[in-house]
């Protein structure tokens, strides 16, 4: 076992040292350390056993500085397409203000709690509420043009929204803030300074998805309430019930609490059957 481990642990660090050498040639010192930390860093332990809060299924938030779950291409793809030392030589006081924003996702709309409710616009000129999903599963993720970690999830959201019947699990995005306009990935990109603008860049991004685009008005009301991290994911039950949060969205824990709720659900409604002798 000992011997397995170490061998693990070498072959990380030599896939890390590959990464040295690529991001070397690709780029700079100070960019190729930071490439290195992000892969070298492994992902915030997460529990996916569902516990019961005031007799309701619910399961451990998850929080990450980085999407460490992700793998090494993916991560490398997210590295080349923002720029690395805008976030290197950042003011330390605009730094200050984007650690403070990201802290909101543990303090806004904890699980168990009613999620907040939204009434959102789409792009073909409908609207997304909230409440009106009561009944079914609802699950959201932010999502922007410029979000590579966003950009990332979103064919595995397609994928994943394609497995199940909406009125049974009801998947959709909410458009906000862009991440990461005009760096590397994102030429032609800008910061959405009105929301029709922001309904613009939704309009793109539903060529590329077929899960339903609800856009977060330039006020950004929705972001707020569920704390403003960019590409969180969240878990609402069919009573209305925050049940699963993340900070970054991660397909496969979202299909682990889909599924885990199903069963927790379907067990219930067994046990009160079996009850009343139905």
């Amino acid at each position: 076992m000992a011997g397995r481990a170490l061998n693990v642990l070498k072959s990380k660090w030599f896939i890390g040292g590959v990464l040295i050498v690529v991001a070397l040639v690709a780029f700079g010192g100070q960019e190729m350390m930071y490439m290195t930390r992000q892969y070298m860093m492994g992902d915030t332990l997460w529990n996916p056993t569902p516990r019961q809060v005031n007799g309701r299924t619910v399961f451990d938030e998850h929080y990450s500085m980085h999407p460490g779950h992700y793998s090494f291409s993916e991560k490398l793809n997210i590295a080349t397409q923002i720029d690395v030392m805008k976030l290197v030589r950042m003011d330390p006081e605009e730094r200050k203000k984007g650690l403070a924003e990201f802290s909101t996702i543990r303090t806004q709309s904890p699980v168990g709690t009613l999620a907040p409710d939204f009434e959102l616009k789409t792009i073909d000129g409908k609207s997304i509420r909230l409440s009106d999903k009561r009944g079914r599963i609802a699950v959201f993720m932010f999502v922007a043009m410029t979000c590579p970690p966003a950009r990332t999830q979103v064919d595995l959201w397609t994928e994943l929204h394609e497995q199940y019947d909406p009125a049974e699990v009801d998947m959709f995005f909410v458009y906000s803030r862009e991440r990461h306009p005009g760096e590397r990935g994102f030429p032609d990109f800008r910061q959405t300074t009105t929301t029709e603008e922001r309904m613009t860049y939704a309009t793109m991004m539903s060529e590329i998805t077929d899960v339903p685009i609800a856009v977060d008005p330039i006020d950004e009301s929705t972001l707020k309430d569920y704390g403003i991290v960019p590409n969180a994911a969240f878990v609402v039950d069919r009573n209305g019930y925050i049940v699963f949060k993340s900070q970054w969205a991660d397909v496969h824990k979202i299909r682990q609490v889909i599924e885990q709720l199903r069963a927790a659900e379907a067990a219930l409604e067994e046990s009160v059957s079996g009850n009343t002798g139905v």
